[in-house]
C-alpha cells in the first residue's frame, strides 16, 4: 500500500499533462521561449508551447506566468487563445493555439507586394478590433503592443503580452506602438525603435493611416472610430481581402441568399489570400457550409481548387468525408458538377472509399431521367474504375454500360457509353474482358448514330491486343466490313484503317509461320 501511495505522489507531472513538452525552440524572446507542441491524444491538433525557466530567489516574479494569468481571464477573438499551463523542474509552460510571433510571419512569408497589402490590411483590422475590446470594455491599454502581436496558422492576428496592460486614460501609447509595428513590417523589425519616424518603404495606401496614428494627437483618437473610418468605401480596410474573411467570421448570421453570392464570386477571388489563410481558414468554412446545409453547388470550385493544398492524410481528413457527403446529394446541379470535376479528387479517393461510400450512390445515375446526370456518371466512371472491386466493375458497371450502350434514348450518352468501355477495358477482369468488348463495340457498329459508331471503331482498334484470332476472323472482320461502305465518310476512313489493321493480323501470323 505505502508503495503505491509513493509512486501516486511521485509521478511524474509531465505525463499527466494533456500536451507534448517541446525540447527546441523556434523564437526566444526577453527569456520567454517558443515551440511547436501538440495534443497527446490528438497529435494533429497543433499547439504552441511558451516557456521560461524560473527565477529560484524568488525576487522577479514571472512574466509568462502574468501572461498566462491574463490570457486565461480575457478571452475575445483577437486575444490568443490561451488552453493549459504547467509548473514543473523549476520551468513554466504556457500551451496557447498555433502561432507564431508577427516578425517571424512576415519574415518567412513568400507573398506578392499586392498579397502583402491585403494581408496587412487584415492584420490591422483585426489588431484595431483587439484594441476597440480593451480600451472599450475591459478599460485596459495594452502597452506593449510593439513585441506582442502573434499570427496563427489560419492568418488570424492576435494579442498577447498583457502582462504589461494599464488602466486606460486615452489611445496614444497603443496607437503610436501600432504606427511602429506597421512601420516594421514594411521596413524591416528591429527592437531598438522605439518612435514612430518616417514611412520609409511604407505603401502609400498606408501613409495617412500610419501618420494618422503615429502622431501624438493619436491620443485624441478611439480604435472603434478608427475601424468605422477606413472600413467605409475606399478606405484602408475596406478591399475585397478583408470583406471575404469577415463574411467567413460571420457567416452564420447571413441568409441564403447572400451565401450563395459569396460562393459564387469566391473561386474568382482566391488568388489574392496567401496559402495558409486559404488552408485554415477558408476551406473548413467551405466544408463546415456544405456539411450545415448552407451551400449548393456553388461550392465546389473553391473546395476542389483548395484541396491541392493539403497533403494526403489532411485530405483524407477533411475533404474526402464531404465528398462522400456530396455525391450522396440529392441535388442534380450539385452531383453533375460532382461529377465533371470527378478527375480532380478521384486519386485521393481509397479503393475501400470507393466501393464502399462512392459507387453505390454513383451508380444510381446511371438510372436518372436527367440525361445531364447519366452523361456525367459514365464519364466519372474513366477515373473510379481502376479502383473498383471485381464485382462493382465486371458484373454491376458492366450491366449498367451494356444498357445505355444499347438502349438509351441520348446518342450521346451511347457513345460515351463506348468511349468509357473503351477506357477502361485495361482494368475488366481477363476472362470476361473479350466477350464483353466484343459484345459491346460490334453492337454499337450498328447504331444510326454517326458518332457512335466512329466510337467503336476506334475503340476496337485501341484494344485490338485483347481479342483471339479466332474472335477477330469470326466477330470482328465481319462486323466491320459493312462500316467501309457507310454513308458517313469519316466513318468510312476510320472503318478502312481499322479493317485493314485487323486484316493485317493474319499475315503477321501467317509470316511468322
Amino acid at each position: 500500500m505505502a508503495s503505491v501511495l509513493s509512486s501516486f505522489f511521485s509521478r511524474d507531472p509531465k505525463a499527466s499533462f494533456a500536451y507534448e513538452l517541446p525540447q527546441i525552440s523556434f523564437h526566444t524572446a526577453k527569456g520567454i521561449s517558443m515551440g511547436k507542441s501538440f495534443k497527446k491524444s490528438e497529435p494533429s491538433e497543433k499547439v504552441t508551447c511558451f516557456w521560461e525557466t524560473l527565477d529560484q530567489s524568488g525576487s522577479t516574479e514571472s512574466l509568462l506566468k502574468q501572461q498566462a494569468h491574463k490570457l486565461k481571464t480575457m478571452r475575445h477573438p483577437n486575444v490568443l487563445t490561451y488552453l493549459d499551463s504547467i509548473e514543473v523542474d523549476n520551468t513554466f509552460y504556457l500551451i496557447t493555439e498555433s502561432c507564431v510571433p508577427l516578425s517571424t510571419y512576415i519574415s518567412e512569408s513568400e507573398w506578392t507586394a499586392a498579397q502583402k497589402e491585403f494581408v496587412v490590411s487584415w492584420g490591422l483590422f483585426q489588431v484595431l478590433s483587439c484594441l476597440k475590446f480593451l480600451h472599450r470594455e475591459a478599460k485596459l491599454s495594452h502597452d506593449n503592443l510593439q513585441c506582442s502581436v502573434y499570427v496563427t496558422d489560419a492568418g488570424d492576428w492576435k494579442l498577447s503580452g498583457l502582462q504589461y496592460a494599464n488602466s486606460f486614460n486615452n489611445a496614444r501609447n497603443d496607437l503610436n506602438a501600432l504606427s511602429i509595428l506597421l512601420w516594421e513590417i514594411f521596413n524591416g523589425f528591429n527592437e531598438e525603435i522605439t518612435k514612430p519616424g518616417s514611412p520609409s518603404k511604407i505603401p502609400q495606401r498606408f501613409r495617412d493611416f500610419y501618420k494618422k496614428i503615429a502622431m501624438p494627437s493619436a491620443a485624441r483618437l478611439d480604435a472603434e472610430e478608427l475601424l468605422a473610418e477606413n472600413r467605409r468605401t475606399g478606405g484602408l480596410l475596406k478591399n475585397k481581402f478583408v470583406d471575404t474573411l469577415l463574411f467567413l467570421d460571420e457567416f452564420q448570421l447571413k441568409d441564403a441568399h447572400d451565401k450563395q453570392t459569396f460562393f459564387t464570386k469566391l473561386n474568382d477571388q482566391l488568388h489574392i489570400f496567401p496559402n495558409d489563410v486559404a488552408k485554415y481558414k477558408i476551406l473548413p468554412q467551405l466544408i463546415r457550409s456544405y456539411e450545415y446545409g448552407d451551400a449548393g453547388p456553388h461550392i465546389l470550385l473553391p473546395l476542389f481548387k483548395l484541396g491541392h493544398l493539403l497533403d494526403a492524410d489532411e485530405y483524407q481528413r477533411t475533404v474526402v468525408p464531404c465528398l462522400c457527403k456530396l455525391v450522396s446529394s440529392p441535388d442534380r446541379v450539385t452531383r453533375v458538377k460532382l461529377l465533371e470535376k470527378i478527375d480532380q479528387f478521384a486519386a485521393h479517393l481509397s479503393p475501400q472509399i470507393v466501393n464502399e461510400k462512392v459507387y453505390g450512390n454513383l451508380s444510381s445515375g446511371f438510372l436518372d431521367t436527367n440525361p445531364a446526370v447519366r452523361e456525367s456518371t459514365v464519364k466519372a466512371m474513366v477515373s473510379l474504375a481502376d479502383k473498383l472491386n471485381y464485382h462493382n466493375l465486371n458484373t454491376d458497371l458492366m450491366k449498367y454500360l451494356a444498357r445505355l450502350q444499347g438502349s438509351d434514348d441520348q446518342p450521346g450518352i451511347r457513345t460515351n457509353a463506348t468511349i468509357c468501355l473503351g477506357k477502361i477495358a485495361c482494368y475488366i477482369d481477363a476472362s470476361q474482358r473479350q466477350r464483353i468488348l466484343i459484345n459491346a463495340f460490334t453492337r454499337s457498329l450498328k447504331d444510326p448514330f454517326p458518332p457512335s459508331r466512329m466510337a467503336s471503331i476506334l475503340a476496337l482498334s485501341a484494344t485490338q491486343q485483347y481479342y483471339s484470332l479466332i474472335e477477330v476472323a469470326t466477330r470482328v472482320v465481319p462486323a466491320l466490313a459493312p462500316l467501309t461502305c457507310d454513308p458517313e465518310k469519316q466513318v468510312v476512313s476510320l472503318a478502312v484503317c481499322d479493317f485493314i489493321s485487323f486484316v493485317l493480323l493474319f499475315e503477321d501470323v501467317y509470316f511468322d509461320q
